[in-house]
């Protein structure tokens, strides 16, 4: 009887030893790099556009300089005020420099006389100004490239 016994329990381990080794081995998937291309940054451009036409009773006017020194070449827009200055909430500056950086600078509620400082470039810089009314409509008011020196 104990023959019998160790003789089932012998086959047993060979069953499930047996089991186990006829299984396939899990199959290892191995990625294969794929080279994606990534989507192309937009390159800062010194091409003005045309600015908006503001509508009557909502014109502001700017005023834009430019430093001539080679160690503080700064952009300034001041504002000088206009028919809509009740209206504007925020006037924003973009400079796009030579290199293509851009800074873009703002001036939230300008009184008459405030004014808005932007690092330029000792080459050329586009300076865009736009007005932001309290309607939440915008304008581009100004667009022009600015050289350093001539």
């Amino acid at each position: 009887m104990k023959r019998g016994i160790l003789i089932l329990i012998g086959l047993i381990v060979l069953t499930l030893i047996g089991a186990g080794c006829t299984q396939a081995p899990p199959e290892t998937i191995t990625p294969t790099p794929t080279p994606t291309s990534l989507p192309p940054t937009p390159v800062a451009t010194l091409t003005t556009e045309p600015t908006d036409v503001v509508p009557p009773g909502q014109n502001v006017i700017i005023e834009v300089s430019r430093g001539t020194l080679t160690f503080d070449p700064v952009i300034t827009v001041v504002f000088r005020g206009g028919t809509g200055i009740n209206l504007l909430s925020t006037l924003e500056v973009r400079v796009t420099r030579s290199d293509g950086t851009v800074e873009t600078a703002h001036l939230d509620e300008p009184k008459i006389g405030d004014s808005i400082e932007v690092m330029g470039s000792t080459g050329k810089d586009r300076v865009e100004v736009y007005a932001v009314m309290k309607d939440g409509n915008t304008y581009k008011i100004y667009d022009q490239v600015l050289e350093f020196r001539k």
